[in-house]
């Protein structure tokens, strides 16, 4: 069965296995401005906690704030960190001086007890914002996701957008496990911070599980525990799936619509690998019928992803001889919908996701023999290669904020997810260890 996951473009073409990649070099047309953010050295002469987990702490805030696409930590100093600490606040967080040292913004922490406040200081507008009465226990997954909501809440305090570092990535991991059956992989649904850091598997099958969907406390996946692949709905508290869509047939690949009523899914039911809808209540599944949405003759679609408000769904097909993306509205309706070529530049293109902001495409094409991640502006109809380097990078997709993507990276022998952002030329590996981690879903908090 798992041969079918291959066919359908191979959200898609590494179910082999992989050395590490040794390098993901992150293309973008302009850079732009990072704000430089000075964090201060976490001050604990009264922490409950000792120095080394202190830094732990600083390490994770550190990751927070230079990887959320809109600041870039400064190197500490000595001088900083002596100005910083200067009893007056208005002396330590005096503008003048911090414009000399070149930040923008400005973060002194500390600890009493197990209670964590810090002052946030703007230099250019001169506020100063108190964040106080974090509560934190010495376990570091606990700590860990208050020092995500810490970000956020910076983040948002800063540039009044939403973070996303108390966001959430749901992936499949796959390992070998040979069984009686004559099977030899075992895949579970994994979760796990937007870091990698806090991964906890949530469901327990024995099977071979594939593409989650989450859908805030419930998620959507593929488990071929019955033999074909099924859609079934769970919850991540419980991790047991219920199978939605009695639908005959390979059901592969599902996408959940912006509103959370309506499932876009791959099926072989009619005979040909076809896009079909089906109405859904997150709550207790299926609504109705399922709809075939587009067919064509001697022709495979994959991968739906809808726009933001629902209207259209992008799919790869290879009806025109290469494997597309295509973008169709998102009804039923009498005849057959016209498709929009969107990928033209490279003839092999899969997974597409469509950012929340509806303004990009990002999928997966093969280039020079290597699957890199490419993306499409729909504001300037051109796309664009973001990735190269080796081992082929597949099933991209968007964070909350459209601007953070997570993929997976594969060779021979291992799969390991990445996150990019398109402000920064960075590839952040957030997953580490044997087996293969692949189909990454990016959910809210």
């Amino acid at each position: 069965m798992i041969n079918i996951i291959a066919a359908l473009f191979l959200s898609i073409a590494s179910i082999g296995f992989a050395q590490e990649p040794q390098e993901i070099r992150v293309h973008l047309s302009t850079t732009n401005t990072l704000s430089p953010f000075y964090l201060g050295m976490i001050q604990g002469t009264h922490a409950a906690f000792d120095r080394s987990y202190l830094a732990q702490l600083e390490g994770i805030l550190h990751y927070d704030l230079n990887y959320n696409g809109s600041t870039q930590v400064m190197t500490r100093s000595i001088e900083k960190e002596n100005h910083l600490n200067l009893e007056s606040l208005n002396a330590a967080f005096n503008p003048l001086s911090w414009k000399n040292f070149g930040a923008h913004y400005v973060l002194k922490w500390s600890i009493t007890g197990k209670t964590l406040q810090a002052s946030l200081f703007s230099v250019q507008s001169g506020a100063l914002r108190q964040f106080s009465g974090i509560s934190l226990t010495g376990d570091l997954n606990h700590d860990r996701r208050q020092l995500h909501k810490l970000a956020d809440g910076i983040h948002k305090t800063l540039f009044q957008t939403e973070g996303i570092c108390n966001s959430r990535i749901l992936f499949s991991y796959q390992v070998r496990n040979p069984r009686p059956d004559g099977s030899e992989w075992v895949s579970e649904i994994w979760e796990c911070d937007w870091d990698g850091a806090n991964s906890r598997q949530v469901t327990h099958e024995g099977s071979y599980c594939v593409s989650p969907v989450l859908l805030n406390d419930r998620f959507l996946y593929v488990s071929y525990k019955n033999g074909q692949p099924k859609i079934f709905l769970s919850t991540l508290s419980e991790g047991v799936g219920k199978r939605i869509i009695p639908l005959g047939g390979n059901q592969l690949l599902p996408a959940i619509s912006p509103k959370k009523d309506k499932i876009a899914f791959i099926s072989d039911a009619s005979g040909r690998t076809d896009l079909f809808l089906q109405p859904l209540n997150p709550e207790t599944g299926e609504v109705g019928k399922p709809m075939q949405l587009f067919s064509y003759p001697r022709s495979t679609q994959a991968s739906p992803t809808f726009s933001p408000d629902g209207s259209k769904i992008a799919f790869a097909s290879d009806k025109d001889g290469g494997i597309r993306i295509y973008v169709i509205p998102a009804h039923a309706s009498g005849s057959r919908p016209q498709a929009r070529m969107i990928s033209k530049q490279n003839r092999e293109n899969s997974c597409p996701s469509w950012s929340p902001d509806g303004t990009k495409l990002a999928y997966s094409a093969k280039t020079n023999g290597i699957r890199q991640i490419w993306i499409y502006d729909f504001t300037t109809d051109e796309e664009w290669q973001l990735t190269s380097g080796p081992g082929n990078k597949e099933n991209p997709y968007w964070a909350p904020n459209s601007t953070h993507i997570v993929f997976n990276s594969t060779d021979n022998a291992t799969s390991e997810l990445y996150v990019v952002n398109l402000n920064q030329k960075d590839a952040i590996k957030i997953t580490r260890g044997l087996g293969k981690k692949h189909y990454p879903t990016w959910g809210s908090k």
